[in-house]
């Protein structure tokens, strides 16, 4: 028997369109001979079914040509004659949402309330990983390189821009400013005067509340690095040197290149001798230390001194960084991420009783007599 696996992409978030990519990308690879799919788009905090195997289906997405679905039990359900019937029973759920709920813990969390496997970190790691600030705090405390940084709320710097400005200006130029819970390279800037850094940070705070302010090394290597679990084992991939003619990598870079989606420039292996060791090591070092699930991808600097620098980790990367791994095809790949598909928190046993309520006599309000019997 096949197994079910629902393939959730989508959400509310300003990646959502690269997620469909990647959900084409899967679910053309994907072992149809193993797994019975089920693509369940997320958009405008519905989700939906049916009709969802061509890309033409989100150029302009009209949802009256599909089916909404409601996850519940277990189970996704649709409405007909005002009654749920199932539609659908998900083994596993294939996350290949970038960004917003599919990243950042809320669809995890839906998935553990329903005791549905999923291909993704838990919610606690999949929120903190996406929060640029928090996570280089975890970084800094795992003692690893990190680059001088500070964080910006919006109110802040409406409140005292010049304030707000002068401390920046103490991490020196030039100072790369990015919103605090975005990808793909949305929203970011780079500043090398304190003209350029007010303009970032209004960019910035158009995307989100909160900004990260770091310095920006000049003649630096990004590398990349991903990883997953394999029963037992951690697998490292190859590192990956993208290539960008900016100060850093932008969207256009990553995505735009001759005006087509293309994925950016690269390099495999990144070429950068054996640092590409020291990369590789602190992959698995945080994949293991943060108990981290499915496929990751942990983005890094290397200074002119082969420093190396943990910018921050995706956990849910684009295009599921299949491309990372030679010695997997990519079909074979998909199979070891659904086979490896974990439930993080096992349902609350109900075997626990106790005799509170029953001894409970304060009414709507507990009083501190209540407490004491």
């Amino acid at each position: 028997m096949k197994t079910k696996v629902a393939l959730f992409f989508g959400g509310r978030s300003l990646e959502s369109d690269i997620s469909v990519i990647t959900a084409m990308q899967t679910l053309a690879a994907i072992d149809r001979s193993l797994y019975n799919v089920e693509p369940v788009y997320m958009h405008e905090g519905k989700m939906y079914v049916k009709k969802l195997s061509d890309i033409d289906a989100f150029r302009d997405f009209d949802p009256a040509r599909h089916t909404q679905v409601y996850l519940l039990s277990g189970g996704l359900y649709e409405l007909k004659r005002d009654k749920l019937k199932r539609y659908f029973s998900p083994d596993a759920a294939l996350i290949c949402c970038h960004g917003g709920e599919g990243e950042g813990g809320i669809l995890q969390a839906m998935l553990e309330y329903n005791n549905v496997k999923y291909t993704s970190c838990s919610p606690l790691a999949s929120e903190l990983l996406l929060d640029k600030a928090a996570s280089k705090r975890m970084f800094e405390s795992l003692l690893l390189n990190v680059l001088p940084h500070n964080e910006v709320t919006k109110e802040d710097f409406a409140a005292s821009a010049g304030d707000v400005l002068d401390s920046l200006e103490s991490l020196q130029y030039p100072l790369i400013v990015k919103p605090a819970h975005l990808g793909s390279s949305i929203g970011i800037s780079a500043a090398h005067d304190r003209r350029q850094l007010s303009e970032a940070l209004d960019v910035a705070f158009r995307f989100d509340r909160e900004a990260v302010v770091e310095h920006m090394l000049t003649n630096a290597v990004e590398v990349n690095c991903a990883a997953y679990r394999d029963g037992g084992s951690v697998v490292v991939s190859e590192t990956e040197r993208p290539i960008s003619a900016n100060d850093f990598l932008t969207f256009e870079d990553k995505y735009m290149q001759n005006g087509k989606l293309s994925g950016g420039g690269h390099r495999i292996p990144a070429g950068v001798g054996a640092t590409e060791l020291i990369v590789k090591a602190v992959t698995e070092r945080l994949y293991r230390e943060l108990a981290l699930d499915g496929v990751i991808r942990a983005d890094f600097l290397v200074d002119e001194n082969s420093k190396v620098y943990i910018n921050e980790v995706n956990t849910v990367p684009g295009s599921l960084a299949f491309y990372l791994f030679k010695d997997v095809s990519h079909s074979e790949f998909i199979t070891r991420l659904i086979q490896n598909a974990s439930l993080k928190r096992q349902p609350a046993p109900k075997a626990f009783k106790t005799e509170v309520l029953s001894r409970f006599k304060g009414g709507a309000k507990l009083t501190s007599d209540a407490i004491a019997k």
